[in-house]
Parts: C-alpha cells; structure tokens; sequence
C-alpha cells in the first residue's frame, strides 16, 4: 500500500511582527514612566511651596494643592510638628536654589533649625558689612521668617586667627557680623525686631578643630536660629497654709454655760510674798 504524501509546511515570514510589537511596547512604557518621574518633581515643588504660604498665613489648603490643614489645629503664634518640617523644608529649597553651592547649609538642632551661610559669602576679609550678592538669599530667608513668630537669633563666628584693623579682636567682629545680618534680615522681610537678637562668640564655638585652611574657613561664618516655640513655664504650687488653733477649742460646752450649771469660779491668784520695808543693819 502506497505511504500518503506529507504536505509541506510553509515558513512563516511575519513572526518578525510580533517581536517588534513587543519592543515598541516596551520603548512606549518607558518613554511614559519617564515624563511620569519628570512631572512628580514640578508637581511637588508647586504642593510645598503652596503648603508654605497657607500654614505660615493660618489659612486653609484649597483641594488642588492636596494638602490640607486644619484651620481649627493651627494656634496664631504656635508652631506645631508640621509647621516645623514645613520651615526645615523650606529653607532647603532656599539652599538649593542659593547661586553659590556649598555657602548655605541647614541643620536640626536642640535649639531649632540652624542656617549656616559661610562668611566668604557674606562679607569681605576682615570686614563686617554684607556684600550685595548676598541679599538676594537673605531676602528668600527673610520672607519665610517673617511668616513664622518664633525667635530668631543670629550668631557670628570667626576662627583663631587673630585680627589687626578695625576691630579689636575675633570677638568684636563676630559679634558686628551678627549686628549686620540681623539688621538686614529686619529691613528685608519685615521682621519685628522684638523677636530677633544677635550675638558674637568668636573663635570658641568651632564646628571643627582649627587645624587646617579648610576647617578655619568652615568654622567662619553666619548661623541664622530659628529658634523653638517655648513652653510656659508652669507655675509653683501655693505653699500650704498652716491652720490657725483657736483657744476656745479646748473649752467643753459645759465650760460655756450650755450645761446649766453654775459658771466656775475665777482661779484666785497666788500669793506674792511682802517685800521687805525695812533694810537689815549692816554687820560690823
């Protein structure tokens, strides 16, 4: 019996279709999870700033910022946790976004939040007035310190090496550097001087050993503290007062003629002995 013929199977040429299906839908993917990332970071800059102004200005959040505060939680005054991170975030945008990198740093403290603004930035060798390139960054610190009413403090610090010139010593220009930037820091925000102060410490309050060029000229500079809300001070509980022992408590009510007898007799008063009138005669 003859075997059947098998039919020939046939290439087929479009299988390429579908692999190249497969990579413009990949490339696709990408492409969209690119211009997602890209839009989160304008989008959370445009969130934070409007956070900014509403909490600093006791107001409530519209619902497209999507972020929404509680006016009722919000003290005049009072600057809760959120606030807080609020401030601290809002200074990094401002250090970010300062002209020189690396002049501007902001930390956390014990105290508040710290802005540390190097002293090449700010003033000329040996000098204490403040350059013009730098109030551009001190009018961005000053008009988020003006929406807040906690204290502020401005401290000036030098590093070891001793001056000759205008000033005395480190500690006199440290503590004029200060003087400065908290005049100015008033003048561009409109602060109320109430709430702000300045003070000089010199060459001893160093961040780092002054060892080396580079460690004196970290240890140079300007701290702007933002300082924390201060809690009243709870006062001293009233001394007890001791309870004053009235002498009629230690009569009975019979002593007082509520028993009807007869009232006691006075205590008849003792004896005093007679005094002599005469002088005994003098033994010879």
């Amino acid at each position: 019996m003859a075997k059947k013929a098998k039919h020939e199977e046939h290439e087929n040429l479009e299988r390429w279709l579908v692999s190249y299906a497969d990579f413009i839908t990949l490339l696709f993917t990408f492409f969209v999870m690119m211009y997602a990332i890209s839009a989160v970071n304008t989008g959370k800059y445009k969130v934070l700033s409007n956070a900014i102004v509403a909490t600093f200005t006791h107001k409530t959040v519209t619902a497209h910022m999507h972020v929404i505060i509680p006016h009722s939680r919000v003290t005049p005054g009072k600057a809760n946790p959120k606030v807080k991170t609020v401030l601290f975030r809002a200074m990094q945008l401002v250090q970010d976004k300062s002209s020189s990198h690396g002049a501007m740093k902001v930390v956390q403290s014990s105290e508040g939040i710290r802005i540390q603004i190097q002293a090449a930035f700010l003033f000329r060798t040996g000098h204490a007035s403040v350059r013009k390139q730098a109030l551009p960054v001190l009018k961005n610190i000053a008009t988020l310190l003006s929406k807040t009413k906690r204290d502020i403090r401005v401290e000036g610090h030098t590093d070891n090496v001793p001056i000759h010139g205008k000033y005395k010593n480190n500690w006199a220009l440290s503590s004029m550097r200060a003087v400065n930037v908290v005049t100015t820091l008033i003048s561009l925000g409109n602060i109320d001087p109430q709430r702000a102060s300045a003070a000089g410490y010199g060459q001893y309050r160093p961040l780092v050993p002054n060892t080396t060029p580079e460690n004196r000229q970290k240890n140079r500079r300007v701290e702007i503290v933002v300082l924390k809300e201060k809690t009243p001070a709870a006062l001293p509980s009233p001394s007890p007062v001791p309870a004053v022992t009235s002498p009629l408590e230690d009569i009975a009510p019979s002593d007082m003629g509520g028993g009807g007898g007869a009232p006691p007799s006075p205590a008849a008063p003792s004896p005093v002995p007679p005094v002599p009138t005469e002088l005994p005669a003098p033994k010879i």
